[in-house]
């Protein structure tokens, strides 16, 4: 009786698996193959805080009242920016349309050479700066008659961060005929001023609308004496 042939002893090899495929798939990872997503850009520390002013302003007002700061640092990180955008805008207008019309002027229109526009938007721009110094010194010496604590910095955050909706109406001057919508657009100032007075100097409720008013009053004149001086010197 023939045996069946035997097979040939050896190591024992491990079954075989799929085939692995063959061709550019085989050359790329799986991994590599799927680009990866960038990071959304974040915006710059002063117009993120802008944004949050407009869209969620009692919570950005409870962060600004609770954070440190000097007056250096509220005017490089978001005076200086944002005090820009007004001039910047009427005076690009006034270059392409040869009129000349900001929310320092409530609006009003009127001829100006290139050379004219460049010397008041720098004009402007620095007023707009001694401004803002000059709001926050009348908070400042309101506070005790007001039911709030004299603090000079706090003062300042509320000029600076409250004439927010002021400073980015005026972009609209970039067409002269369009600065009076900014002029109503920056009354919304008002109500930053409320809050701010409210959450960061801590006024009592009693006094918030009559603080709210002066301060209010205080940023118009303040306004009006800029389009004033910068009629006059140029």
């Amino acid at each position: 009786m023939r045996m069946p042939p035997q097979q040939p002893r050896g190591p024992n090899l491990p079954p075989r698996g799929p085939t692995p495929p063959r061709g550019p798939a085989a050359a790329k990872p799986a991994a590599s193959r799927t680009a990866p997503r960038r990071p959304p850009r974040k915006l710059p520390a002063w117009l993120a805080r802008a944004r949050n002013l407009v869209v969620s302003p009692s919570q950005e007002w409870t962060t600004i009242a609770g954070e440190f700061a000097t007056t250096g640092s509220i005017y490089t990180r978001y005076v200086l920016p944002t005090a820009a955008i007004g001039p910047v805008a009427s005076t690009l207008g006034t270059i392409a349309f040869g009129e000349r019309s900001s929310l320092a002027t409530l609006g009003d229109s009127y001829a100006m050479s290139v050379g004219d526009a460049l010397s008041t938007g720098v004009l402007e721009y620095g007023l707009s700066l001694v401004g803002v110094w000059a709001l926050a010194m009348l908070i400042d010496l309101l506070a005790p008659s007001l039911g709030a604590q004299r603090n000079p910095v706090q003062a300042l955050k509320v000029a600076a961060y409250g004439s927010t909706p002021y400073w980015f109406a005026g972009a609209l001057a970039v067409l002269p005929k369009l600065a009076p919508i900014g002029a109503l657009l920056g009354f919304y100032s008002i109500r930053l001023f409320a809050l701010g007075l409210a959450l960061v100097l801590k006024v009592p409720r009693d006094k918030a609308a009559a603080y709210t008013l002066l301060a209010s009053i205080g940023g118009i004149i303040v306004v009006l004496v800029i389009g004033a001086l910068s009629r006059v010197f140029v």
